[in-house]
């Protein structure tokens, strides 16, 4: 007896025969995942295992960092002048340049670290540096823009060129080393002081873990020194704050490079970096600039110097607060590459000290980066002299023009010439207005007058003098008189 399939049943058995039959379907089509053979005929080649492709860094901005070096190079030749300009100008371009910057001398050229170490020198009749009961120290403030205008404002600008702790300085009785210099720095801490240039010296030397008693009685260390720091209100300090957040960053980076762990007060530095990074990428506007107020709000910024000021502070501290990865970020890049046009489209305006060198600080510590070296260690010291650097630079054709010094010893002048910026192809979008600046033609007039020239602690350096005129005096100013807010 034949058994009977009800009509559910029947339409139960076509969905299963119509599934198998998709499915087959599929599979004779190569729908479906196919398995990796084990081997292959040799007619077909090699079947290569499959590899794990890491991400990797996206390459250097190459553009961008061959805008940099011009900027860099044409800075450079922007001299002070031994005797002329103050210690605070020189400080300043140590710390843009290092080791490497360069005055004009009774008209040679010779690097700035060497004069002032070797020939005790005096300014308006009072020493450089000078011998203390508790070792030396650079000569305190007298008036604005002469000596210090903080404490240990002057061995903070000097940092970069990382000096080590037996070099020697001359003065009025004998001889002081940086080692006298930081005895005398830790005895005097006064709370009552701004102490940000104190940490942004003692943290490049001191080890974060070591105490000592000041002069007053009172117990320091360098985490107590990032503790003040940390409470510093940032709107409140000098340079809207872009010293303050700098001293944080450097002395964070030495920390965790000395093997150091983000722990209690580093991390509340490290928070307050972070806070106002975001605060500056949200300030900094289109063209990579950032408000003249800094944290507080905008202005209208008029002359070069006033264009550079802010941004060129910012960017400093940003150099170094920034990781490896934010130092690719597109905001970050334009605001080096804001800095370095102003500075090639303006290199035959004159600037005033602070800004132009600490814009040209943060593009040095931009350069570095990008090569690999983040800042200097004290216990690594340069082993290439410059004059071995200049040859290399020479013989690699890198300049069209040479930055030594004269070989003869009979010139009397300087040759104030540098490289025309290019036409750069960089990537960044130029808005209509950068567009329509075009870099500055040869000044054939003669320069102001020192009276003229109102703004203090401003230079005024012809770089680019033609040559009929390279021979005359380029008038360069000297160190204010009158007592003007510091910067």
């Amino acid at each position: 007896m034949t058994e009977k399939i009800s009509l559910p049943m029947t339409c139960k058995l076509l969905k299963i025969n119509l599934l198998l039959g998709i499915i087959s379907l599929f599979t004779f089509c190569g729908i479906t995942e196919a398995k990796e053979p084990i081997s292959a005929p040799a007619e077909q080649g090699a079947i290569h295992s499959p590899r794990i492709i890491t991400k990797s860094r996206r390459s250097k901005n190459f553009d961008l960092l061959k805008l940099v070096k011009e900027a860099i190079k044409i800075s450079e030749r922007r001299y002070l002048v031994a005797n002329e300009h103050s210690p605070w100008q020189i400080y300043h371009g140590m710390n843009a340049f290092r080791r490497d910057f360069k005055i004009e001398k009774d008209g040679e050229v010779v690097r700035a670290i060497d004069w002032i170490s070797k020939t005790n020198p005096q300014f308006r009749d009072l020493p450089w540096f000078e011998k203390t009961v508790h070792g030396g120290r650079a000569h305190k403030y007298t008036v604005p823009y002469h000596f210090e205008g903080h404490p240990n404002q002057s061995l903070a600008l000097m940092v970069m060129s990382n000096l080590p702790t037996d070099f020697e300085f001359k003065v009025d009785n004998g001889t002081i080393t940086i080692a006298d210099i930081i005895h005398n720095a830790k005895m005097d801490i006064d709370p009552r002081e701004e102490l940000t240039w104190t940490l942004w010296f003692l943290t490049h030397y001191v080890d974060t873990e070591e105490t000592w008693t000041t002069r007053l009685g009172e117990t320091w260390s360098i985490e107590k020194l990032v503790g003040d720091q940390v409470k510093t209100k940032v709107t409140k300090s000098a340079c809207g704050g872009s010293h303050n957040l700098y001293s944080l960053a450097v002395s964070r980076n030495n920390h965790l490079r000395d093997g150091g762990q983000l722990r209690g007060v580093w991390v509340q530095a490290d928070q307050k970096l972070k806070r106002y990074m975001m605060a500056a990428r949200s300030l900094q506007r289109r063209d990579g600039s950032f408000p003249t107020h800094y944290f507080r709000g905008y202005g209208s910024p008029k002359s070069f110097s006033e264009q550079i000021s802010s941004s060129g502070h910012m960017m400093e501290w940003l150099m170094v607060a920034a990781s490896d990865r934010q130092m690719e970020d597109e905001w970050i890049e334009r605001g080096i590459y804001y800095l370095a046009k102003k500075l090639i489209d303006n290199r035959d305006q004159s600037a005033e000290c602070g800004p132009l060198y600490h814009a040209v600080s943060a593009l040095n510590i931009y350069r570095d980066r990008i090569n690999g070296v983040a800042w200097p260690d004290p216990n690594i010291q340069p082993t290439t002299s410059v004059q071995q650097e200049e040859v290399v630079e020479k013989e690699s054709k890198t300049e069209a023009i040479p930055r030594s010094l004269p070989q003869t010893g009979n010139e009397k002048k300087i040759p104030r010439l540098a490289i025309r910026p290019k036409a750069d192809q960089f990537q960044f979008p130029v808005t209509k207005k950068m567009d329509e600046k075009k870099i500055s033609k040869k000044n054939e007039t003669e320069p102001e007058s020192v009276a003229e020239q109102s703004t203090q602690g401003k230079l005024a350096i012809g770089i680019d003098t033609p040559e009929a005129e390279a021979e005359k005096k380029v008038e360069i100013l000297a160190a204010p008189e009158n007592d003007t807010p510091l910067k």
